[in-house]
């Protein structure tokens, strides 16, 4: 192995390890709920950086990443044959080649002839040979571990988007259900169940439309936060940034009560040494940063959640309905079950953010997002379908007198009438589900005060100085005040489970989950960069946006002037009530929904690299005349999209526009990396509309508000060769 093909082998395995661990990281937070723009981009930076300088990055990879990442770092590698082998060679040095490595081994042509001879010639010894030997029992796990986790990641897109959205929207939020319907008998509960599913099956449906049209969810981070500042801009980010943090902080006080009142009734342990455990438990995975998400592990984990769900309703369906010990319950819809049945429902299917974080790994394999809209509605229909049996089934065992008003989760009891074995399911359910939905939102919040501090220059500079100890107890501190609050709660026995969260869902909810996807679908088909392959249409039309936002706000305004009483409870509904107004009119005012062109050039990774040409006006594709000119002349690019064979030798291209597309002009340049995501042009790029003189932007180039003329025809972009390239 000596000579330059070892020297250059080991530059390049180094190169091959630090893109693989930078997948690997990427992929260990790819379902982090809790991940805001820049707790991802100051870990993308922590690696680019290293890789720039020629350093190891923070993380290590292990030979199932680079088994798994194969694909994505297999355009660094040459054809030479003895540079292959030479490499082959180093990775069984370091790592050891099983025959589990299929994709390393197809990636470096291990197979080819050629490959298998300079092997031979460079180290005496033959291919095939590699691995034979049998590997130690926690190797052996951890391929099959890798095994699995590939084929979870590799399932069709339909069932893909089906799973991640259906386990992420039945969560701890159903264990309240049954207290929330208890007075409405199994007939007017499974009424409202489906009413509300059906609404909140709508609105997915609209927001899974407007996150396909959208290019910064698909090649970005899918953030929910990113999808509402890129549609309706600041004004929409000032009112969803602090109605998801209220959702978050009051969560956080719910599901530490939960979980103590659940916990201690199952052990007879004190509730507040029950509740303090959990916090101590998300206080140390905060401090070490150490909880991933992977797909394959969110998919998994959500899978035993939903068998455990219809264990425990199985189970409630063979126990004897209880003879009444009181008078049938006189349903009357005052505050309380109004709020109840308003709130605790909305926070039970609000699955919306969970599409954002499904969106770049569907997208990627379902460019046209049919079955990405397919796999949502179809998770939220049958949500509402386990709703239904866990409600009725519950109901129907333990009784509606017992359940009503009752200040802990259902699974209490449901427990004391079904024994044993619904106990233990149910504590296991609840470790799962609340405990760590509660990690979830102990990290949203955490880093959500990460923005904030971002947000000062001079917080940012005294939280540097002051290292991991001073930011950990700036961005920790909400926690420990939510924590002590649920302290003296749960001390003077004035806290219950479903009583807060029915409040912050009737009010948050309502915004989050039914005003923001409506608006933002109709902004989406007028502004959005792609096209859909399936469209529902009536979903997006601006009457349906009104109504439905129409009757969300009219929701929260009821409870504001007629409902509550309380001043603080009547106060916040009004404000969200008025801000849904006041944000609509302001998008109107600045363009929201004002519709724009698209033009779009992207280089996609190869081999062989392709660049694409597309024009999208006011969410519709446009087909137009494409010109290219490279060193070989000039051609016309036929379709409503035109591909470029030879990207990297493109010197301009010429865009003619019908008349009737929108005036306002947006030009996206950019190249699709081999793992999917999206780099920004690095360069010089003339821009000229009609008859306009060009304008130059140098430097990195993405996204262009492209001054244009009131009817544009023309657009021309000349270019340095291989300026826009992966």
């Amino acid at each position: 192995m000596a000579g330059m093909p070892a020297r250059r082998a080991s530059t390049l395995l180094f190169a091959i390890e630090n893109r693989s661990a930078l997948l690997a990281a990427r992929a260990r937070k790819a379902m982090a709920r809790w991940e805001t723009e820049r707790t991802v981009a100051e870990r993308e930076q922590l690696f680019l950086g290293a890789l720039a300088e020629g350093r190891a990055v923070p993380a290590k990879a292990t030979i199932q990443d680079i088994d798994r990442h194969a694909s994505e770092w297999r355009d660094l590698v040459p054809p030479d044959p003895g540079l292959r082998a030479a490499l082959i060679g180093r990775i069984d040095e370091k790592y050891g080649l099983p025959p589990q490595a299929r994709a390393i081994r197809a990636a470096l042509g291990a197979e080819d002839p050629e490959v298998m001879d300079a092997f031979q010639r460079q180290t005496g010894r033959v291919i095939t040979d590699l691995g034979v030997a049998p590997l130690p029992r926690r190797e052996r796990l951890r391929w099959l571990r890798a095994s699995l986790s590939r084929r979870i990641e590799s399932l069709p897109p339909f069932w893909l988007a089906y799973a991640l959205t259906l386990t992420e929207t039945v969560g701890g939020g159903v264990l309240a259900l049954p207290i929330a319907f208890a007075g409405f008998g199994p007939v007017g509960a499974t009424v409202l169940l489906v009413v509300f599913g059906l609404v909140n099956t709508l609105t997915i449906a609209a927001l899974v439309e407007a996150i396909t049209r959208n290019g910064n969810m698909r090649y970005g981070t899918a953030f929910f936060g990113r999808l509402i500042g890129d549609y309706l801009g600041r004004p929409g980010n000032a009112v969803a940034m602090p109605a998801l943090f209220a959702l978050d902080a009051v969560g956080f006080c719910i599901l530490l009560v939960g979980f103590g009142t659940t916990i201690a009734a199952a052990t007879g342990l004190p509730v507040v040494a029950c509740a303090a455990a959990l916090f101590a438990v998300n206080a140390l995975l905060i401090w070490r940063d150490s909880l991933n998400v992977t797909v394959a592990l969110a998919v998994m984990i959500g899978l035993v959640n939903l068998v455990l769900l219809i264990v425990l309703s199985l189970i409630a369906m063979s126990v004897r309905a209880p003879a009444p010990t009181h008078p049938p319950i006189e349903l009357a819809l005052n505050a309380s079950v109004l709020e109840l049945i308003f709130g605790v429902a909305l926070v039970a299917y609000f699955g919306h953010t969970s599409a954002g974080h499904a969106a770049k790994v569907v997208l990627t394999r379902d460019p046209g997002g049919r079955q990405f809209l397919a796999g949502n509605v179809a998770a939220m229909l049958s949500a509402m379908a386990l709703y239904v049996l866990f409600v009725v089934a519950v109901t129907t065992a333990v009784g509606g007198d017992a359940l009503s008003g009752y200040e802990g989760t259902a699974l209490t009891p449901l427990a004391e009438r079904a024994g044993p074995a619904a106990d233990v399911i149910g504590t296991i359910y609840l470790l799962l589900t609340v405990g760590l939905g509660s990690t979830y939102v102990a990290f949203g919040i955490y880093n959500q005060m990460g923005e904030l501090a971002h947000a000062s220059s001079t917080l940012r500079g005294a939280l540097h100085r002051g290292g991991h100890l001073a930011e950990f107890l700036f961005r920790g501190a909400p926690l420990v005040v939510i924590f002590a609050i649920v302290v003296v709660l749960l001390t003077s026995g004035s806290i219950s489970f479903t009583d807060p969260l029915a409040i912050i869902g009737a009010l948050t909810l309502p915004l989050l989950g039914g005003v923001f996807p409506m608006l933002i679908l109709v902004a989406a088909r007028r502004r959005g960069e792609r096209v859909p392959a399936l469209v529902l249409g009536p979903i997006g039309w601006p009457i349906v946006a009104l109504v439905v936002g129409g009757l969300f706000l009219a929701g929260v305004v009821v409870f504001g002037l007629w409902i509550w009483e309380g001043p603080l409870e009547r106060a916040a509904a009004i404000g969200i009530g008025v801000s849904i107004v006041v944000l609509t009119i302001v998008s109107v005012r600045r363009g929201a929904f004002t519709p724009r062109t698209v033009v779009e050039y992207r280089v996609e990774s190869g081999p062989p690299e392709l660049g694409v040409v597309s024009v999208v006006s006011a969410g519709k594709a446009v087909p137009t005349a494409i010109r290219a000119s490279d060193f070989a002349g000039e051609r016309t690019l036929s379709g409503p999209i035109g591909l470029v064979a030879s990207p990297t030798g493109l010197r301009s291209l010429r865009v003619d526009l019908p008349p009737s597309v929108a005036p306002e002009l947006t030009l996206w340049l950019h190249a699709v990396t081999p793992d999917g995501s999206s780099t920004a042009t690095n360069g010089a790029i003339d821009v000229a509309v009609g008859a306009e003189p060009a304008i130059r932007f140098v430097g990195t180039v993405d996204e262009l508000i492209v001054p244009a003329a009131d009817n544009p025809t023309t657009l021309t972009l000349s270019m340095s060769p291989g300026s826009v390239s992966t």
